[in-house]
């Protein structure tokens, strides 16, 4: 670390995108302070399972944390074809009908989300360019001219160059970040503050979620060959379905059972955002399920019902020197398993910039703009992917060439139909790599800030 830091950052949020964040800065340089607020006492993780792609595969490998990372998962990932998803009819009492298995690039890679924090955390920068603060939950912000201010819940304040916010669905960030411009434009139209004001919170998508994790081991006493023991599986069925995927080197199965309240999307929610609830309320949103699911949700002990938010076209991710990254700027249905990888392909574009000498305090400004011109088009398309992906499990909102009607009485062909239409809305996760988002940033970088220097290339990032 240099005496003078070429940039003291502030990030708010030490979740997977905070913690990438700062992983990837100590990876491409050593003259950027920065001081991480996480708003608990110490790193955790708020949920159990997460499933990673070929696109953050590719980061994980760049940064040098696939191989701690492989060890943590049911299996070594290899860049071959490998199952991903079993789709399944089961919204009946007889046995369902498995319409879709995905063939895909590396497979299902499932982890713990505790495992994927560990090796962030065994990654950080060392003590003199990195110091994590707990108990820290951001209130607000102000920016002045060279400085932005950051004021926390305990009444202390602290002050960087640029502030991060990941902070979360809920967050203080955005919704500072958002006031702030409704202000700004209240010499513009009544149309635009009130278009500004509905990013201030994020909006139920009219969806629960219902999570809880299975002993796998219970499990197949239960029923000998469960193939959720060993499988991904998403059980669709009308208005809801159940994702379950192996983690933890398959001695747990992860459970995220989904209703969705039709019409409910953007409306209030009634009620508490997170609750425990008794393992009968679940179930009985699935009698009438074929028996596969119906084991496998007797298997369940502690679940809790979470409502579902998500951020539909934010304007904008970055403000002067304030940015936006992971939920706290493009929350989603789960419905793709994308959400950490979106915030983990941002600080991966955002920490390349940083880390570039050409950034410095005077021009930071700029540089957020080049972020928000990256990464805002790709996130955005996420959210409204993810969604359109939870209908299609649901059997809603299908293309026409489906026929719903035949799709709901389990019509073989119709569900055959459904599940290619499924399969493409999951290859944005393989079919390209998040370099090239990089590329696009550096050529940006170089016009931007150094205009003279067309024909060389910035400090090389591999």
């Amino acid at each position: 670390m240099q005496s003078t830091p070429r940039i003291n950052l502030a990030i708010c949020g030490g979740g997977p995108g905070g913690l990438a964040l700062a992983v990837v800065l100590n990876k491409y340089c050593n003259d950027v302070h920065i001081d991480l607020y996480e708003a608990a006492s110490q790193f955790t993780e708020i949920g159990a399972g997460i499933s990673v792609w070929k696109r953050t595969w590719f980061i994980m490998q760049t940064l040098g944390l696939d191989v701690p990372l492989g060890k943590m998962a049911v299996q070594f990932p290899v860049d071959e074809p490998r199952p991903g998803f079993v789709y399944r009819k089961s919204d009946q009492e007889e046995s369902g009908y498995s319409f879709n298995s995905m063939i895909i690039p590396y497979g299902s890679i499932t982890l713990h989300r505790a495992d994927m924090l560990k090796v962030f955390t065994d990654n950080l920068p060392p003590s003199l360019a990195f110091q994590a603060h707990f108990s820290k939950r951001l209130v607000s912000y102000e920016q002045g001219l060279d400085v932005v201010t950051l004021y926390f819940s305990d009444e202390t304040s602290a002050q960087a160059d640029v502030l991060v916010g990941a902070d979360g669905v809920k967050s203080a960030t955005r919704a500072t970040m958002y006031r702030n411009l409704a202000d700004i434009a209240q010499d513009s139209s009544v149309g635009l503050v009130n278009h500004l004001k509905k990013f201030i919170h994020a909006s139920w998508s009219g969806t629960y979620a219902y999570r809880a994790l299975v002993d796998t081991e219970t499990l197949l006493r239960a029923c000998p060959g469960h193939q959720a023991a060993t499988t991904s599986m998403m059980y669709s069925g009308k208005d809801k379905h159940v994702v379950s995927y192996p983690i933890s080197r398959g001695s747990l199965v992860n459970i995220v059972a989904f209703v969705t309240i039709p019409g409910s999307d953007g409306k209030e929610l009634d009620g508490p955002a997170v609750i425990d609830v008794a393992k009968e309320e679940m179930i009985d949103q699935y009698k009438g399920w074929e028996p596969e699911v119906q084991i496998l949700l007797n298997c369940v002990v502690k679940p809790s019902r979470w409502a579902i938010f998500h951020i539909r076209g934010l304007t904008t991710y970055v403000d002067g020197r304030v940015a936006l990254l992971g939920d706290s700027a493009h929350a989603m249905t789960t419905h793709l398993g994308a959400g950490a990888g979106q915030a983990i392909e941002d600080a991966c574009v955002l920490g390349r910039i940083l880390a570039q000498p050409l950034v410095t305090k005077t021009n930071l400004s700029s540089a957020m703009k080049i972020y928000d011109s990256i990464r805002r088009p790709l996130g955005n398309a996420m959210v409204e992917r993810s969604r359109a992906s939870g209908f299609l499990y649901e059997f809603n909102e299908l293309p026409r060439y489906i026929d719903r009607g035949k799709v709901r009485a389990g019509s073989k062909e119709e569900l055959e139909k459904l599940g290619k239409e499924i399969y493409k809305k999951w290859e944005v996760h393989w079919s390209a790599l998040p370099d090239k988002e990089w590329k696009a940033a550096e050529v940006m970088l170089r016009d931007a800030l150094n205009p003279s220097s067309h024909d060389k290339s910035i400090k090389a990032s591999l």
